[in-house]
């Protein structure tokens, strides 16, 4: 079968990103745990609450933004054609209920240039509280400062979040799995 001209393959980083995203796409479903995990709630009734709900304000600063919520859309995907369409998504959503939105890991864009459209969303949402994202254990694999500041810098981010995801790294295969010392860093 002919190769197509222009398409790279993917790397190992963007191929498990892409099975994630799949993974959350699949309806099939891949776990027995149903539900939303309400259930351990117990909720009290009142019927007459003494609440005028339009006076309740949910809103505050973060990080010199202000935000409707303090809510956060994080940190879901990045490096491929599909992610990058849910990454203009979830950035149009955060724009319009003026929530803040952090990106997935940008890893992958660090490694391969060619993906870093995929995480930039600055133009799509001006006005939001926007985090860049990189693994924490990276900081034991060599990345340091310098990355930290390309990966803001990538998508003009406001800051940037170092995610911790132990499980996840312990039991993937191609995992980094050296997590002593970050406290340090």
């Amino acid at each position: 079968m002919p190769r197509r001209r222009g398409k790279k393959s993917l790397t190992a980083t963007q191929k498990r990103k892409k099975e994630h995203l799949e993974l959350c796409l699949d309806d099939t479903g891949v776990t027995s745990v149903q539900g939303t995990g309400l259930d351990v709630f117990s909720f009290v009734h009142n019927a007459l609450p003494e609440v005028d709900f339009d006076e309740i304000d949910l809103s505050t600063t973060f990080l010199g933004k202000p935000l409707e919520a303090p809510l956060l859309i994080s940190s879901m995907t990045g490096g491929f054609e599909l992610a990058a369409k849910v990454n203009r998504n979830l950035a149009l959503a955060a724009q319009r209920l003026g929530l803040a939105m952090g990106v997935g890991s940008q890893r992958v864009a660090l490694e391969e240039a060619s993906v870093a459209d995929s995480f930039k969303v600055r133009e799509l949402a001006p006005d939001i509280l926007l985090l860049a994202n990189l693994g924490a254990v990276q900081l034991n694999y060599g990345y340091g400062i310098e990355q930290c500041r390309q990966a803001v810098q990538m998508i003009q981010a406001d800051g940037l979040i170092l995610h911790l995801n132990v499980l996840q790294e312990a039991v993937q295969p191609e995992g980094n799995r050296n997590f002593k010392g970050l406290t340090e860093k």
